[in-house]
């Protein structure tokens, strides 16, 4: 039974390494764990029978090992090494993979609670030289406004800059280990919904428009407003198209 459930996903294991085979092996392992093909509990098989079965050393094996669990993944003993409990992963993984992991409803009220508190230190503490950064996200954003994935990327952009300039660390580390599920969320939304309100791109402008000038005339309070506004709209998007 263990050793069949290995086999199982043995293609997917050992399919295009690349070069670092150790770090990829990581993360194909945490895949198969968070999504239950390697349930809590299971007991992974020998480390020559799963290196064999890869076509890999044991010394990188045990790196991907270690890395498992150094993040929580998987707990290493004498009795072998088993998948831990889901609860206990969540206890020991970073923020990031925490985040990746949340529920989508969860991740949405995170993003509107974190990113209006962030839109109004930005107001407080931004220099001319972030504003100047955040001007020229902003400009791109209208100029790609008919290329949905380029428009993404400029609006997820957007984002991180506004936390940089809060010049917080913490803020800032926060939006980076949140970043790629944020940028999830917002492709999600804008795809729903163009099908059926092509205005949501109009809207979006708008609103990153009126979070930049609040940031450049140094209001906080309105650009706290403004981007409360525009996450909810992001919300409402993702939940109901």
């Amino acid at each position: 039974m263990q050793k069949d459930l290995l086999l199982e996903n043995i293609d997917f294991l050992k399919s295009n390494l690349g070069k670092n085979i150790s770090q990829t092996l990581f993360q194909r392992f945490k895949d198969l764990i968070l999504s239950g093909k390697f349930p809590e509990g299971y007991m992974l098989p020998n480390e020559n029978v799963v290196s064999n079965a890869l076509g890999i050393g044991r010394s990188t094996l045990r790196e991907a090992y270690t890395a498992l669990a150094v993040f929580g993944f998987i707990k290493r003993s004498k009795a072998g090494t088993f998948v831990n409990k889901i609860t206990d992963i969540v206890n020991i993984a970073p923020f990031s993979i925490t985040v990746e992991n949340s529920d989508l409803n969860d991740l949405l009220e995170f993003r509107f609670m974190l990113e209006a508190e962030t839109a109004s230190y930005a107001a407080k503490r931004a220099t001319q030289e972030d504003i100047e950064k955040i001007t020229i996200c902003y400009n791109h954003m209208i100029e790609y406004r008919n290329d949905i994935n380029s428009f993404v990327d400029y609006d997820s952009q957007f984002h991180m800059l506004i936390s940089d300039a809060t010049h917080n660390k913490l803020l800032i580390s926060t939006m980076i280990a949140a970043k790629d599920s944020f940028e999830r969320c917002i492709r999600v939304a804008m795809r729903q919904s163009l099908t059926k309100n092509p205005r949501v791109i109009d809207v979006t402008i708008d609103l990153h428009g009126k979070i930049l000038e609040a940031v450049k005339n140094r209001d906080y309070q309105t650009a706290y407003a403004i981007m409360r506004e525009h996450i909810s709209y992001v919300n409402l998007t993702v939940k109901y198209g």
